[in-house]
Formats: structure tokens, C-alpha cells, sequence
């Protein structure tokens, strides 16, 4: 089973991977280079897959409810993305069934067309199954701008608002979205 595998557990191995020998560990055996950089053993029958995200795509791992602890803050616009979807998904569980279809649809789904992924970036969902974890490890942050930009970090810190709104007339955040917004 997956208890006991967080989030907070996949972004430490997403950074740890930052360092090219335990990225390499991590690729040819996912489960022990996990279980090693967690200083925990995995259960037999639980398999972690890593997912290298490619030049062009942004990756995303949805965890199952059960998966609980709280969500690291986002450090990276990868993971302030991650934040939107993790927080639908725990007040609409039937999200993980529409997610995989159209990801990039659901962002503005989610959020009245306030939040888009950066352009030319294409979404790709993994589901988190009972006996299956995913991983994202995302490009080496020298290839890419990994860093949260000032104004999406103040606004996932309280102090500013959305700047995400670019196509709607008001600000709101993803995080205040209401249920009305995945019917």
C-alpha cells in the first residue's frame, strides 16, 4: 500500500535528483534509490516509477487521497502547478478520473481560465494507484527556469494577488476555487 509515501517524501527525492550521480541511481533502480534516500525500506509490494520530464512537457504525479500529510510550499513553477491540482484533487476525488484526459483543459477548469501552464509546455498526468507511486524528476534546472518566479512566490505566500489571471477580469487564486468550477 502507499501509506506512508507522501508528497513531502516525492519532493525530496525530485531534489535530491538534482545531483546527477543519485538522478542516475534513482533511474536504474527506482526502488532502492527511494528506499535509500528516504533511509526507510518500501513495502515489497508497492513499485515507484520515475518519470524523467522531457524538454517541451511539464509532468505531474497525482497522489491518492490516502497519500495525506501536508503539501510542501512550491519552490519551483512546476511544483506551484503541482499545488493547484493536489488541492482539487483532495476536495474532488473524482478528478483523478478526468485528469488524464485533457490535463491542460482542467486548469482552466479548475480555475474560470485564471491559470494556464506556460505556453508551449504540454501536460502529462500519472495517476498514483494503491500499488504504484510516481515520481517526477523535472529537466536539470540549468535547462530550464525552474525557479518560482517573485510573483507567483509572494502570491503562493499570501501577500500578493493572482497573477495568473492574465484572460479573467478579477483576482482569484486556484486555491479558493469552488466546487462549482469541476462540475
Amino acid at each position: 500500500m502507499t501509506t506512508g509515501f507522501s508528497i513531502a517524501d516525492k519532493r525530496r527525492i525530485e531534489s535530491a535528483a538534482t545531483d546527477p550521480a543519485v538522478r542516475a541511481r534513482l533511474i536504474a533502480d527506482p526502488q532502492a534509490g527511494s528506499a535509500t534516500l528516504l533511509g526507510r525500506s518500501l513495502p515489497d509490494d508497492l513499485r515507484v516509477r520515475i518519470h524523467e520530464e522531457p524538454a517541451g512537457a511539464m509532468y505531474f504525479a497525482l497522489p491518492l487521497p490516502e497519500q495525506a500529510g501536508p503539501v510542501p510550499d512550491a519552490t519551483t513553477r512546476r511544483q506551484f502547478f503541482e499545488n493547484v491540482l493536489f488541492e482539487a484533487a483532495e476536495r474532488a476525488p473524482d478528478l483523478r478520473l478526468r485528469a488524464a484526459s485533457d490535463p491542460r483543459a482542467l486548469f482552466h477548469a479548475l480555475t474560470s481560465n485564471d491559470l494556464d501552464l506556460p505556453p508551449g509546455l504540454q501536460p502529462v498526468l500519472f495517476l498514483d494507484q494503491p500499488s504504484e507511486i510516481h515520481v517526477v524528476l523535472p529537466q536539470p534546472s540549468d535547462s530550464i527556469e525552474d525557479e518560482l518566479p517573485d510573483d507567483l512566490l509572494e502570491f503562493v505566500a499570501g501577500g500578493a494577488p493572482s497573477p495568473c489571471n492574465s484572460r479573467a477580469g478579477e483576482n482569484k487564486s486556484a486555491v479558493s476555487s469552488g466546487l462549482d468550477k469541476l462540475a
